[in-house]
């Protein structure tokens, strides 16, 4: 004697999985996920198919809809990613990194190669960058007022380089 599991979905109205489909999109409206998107899209497809063929078991109904999210699921974000791989604004949630090859003012004395910069009226941390034609320490640290060329950022710390 076999049981269905699902036989609570059998003769179901196509609008339940219209309704399903809705408030799965009214929640992705919410969260911004792009994940419960594809969740409405099965929904919504397994109420059109219901639409189309009013006998379908409840199993068939879950299993459709399991099948659609997957397949939705993955063309999706394979489509989302593809959208995210070109970045339009390079530094826009990296400031330090937009500021690489700009001028920079030294605003507070160096020690042990670290100091503050300043580029337009902001304070930066910066740090020289290691030259490899001199030994470390031998030169002498950048005078406050001198200018200096940004060559790279870690994080928010800038590494310069004397202007020349």
């Amino acid at each position: 004697m076999g049981i269905d599991l699902f036989a609570f979905l059998d003769g179901a109205s196509p609008w339940w999985w219209i309704a399903f489909a809705l408030a799965l999109g009214a929640v992705e409206i919410v969260t911004f996920t792009y994940f419960m998107l594809w969740l409405a899209l099965a929904a919504l497809t397994v109420g059109l198919a219901l639409m189309l063929a009013p006998d379908l078991s409840g199993t068939a109904q879950l299993l459709g809809f399991g099948l659609f999210a997957l397949i939705y699921t993955g063309i999706g974000w394979a489509w989302v990613r593809r959208r995210q791989s070109s970045d339009a604004a390079p530094g826009l949630n990296r400031r330090a990194a937009a500021l690489v090859g700009r001028q920079a003012v030294v605003a507070e004395p160096f020690a042990a190669g670290v100091g503050r910069v300043e580029v337009d009226g902001v304070r930066w941390r910066a740090r020289l960058a290691e030259r490899r034609e001199s030994p470390p320490g031998e030169a002498a640290p950048p005078a406050t007022g001198a200018v200096l060329t940004i060559t790279a950022a870690e994080g928010a710390t800038l590494i310069v380089t004397p202007s020349r």
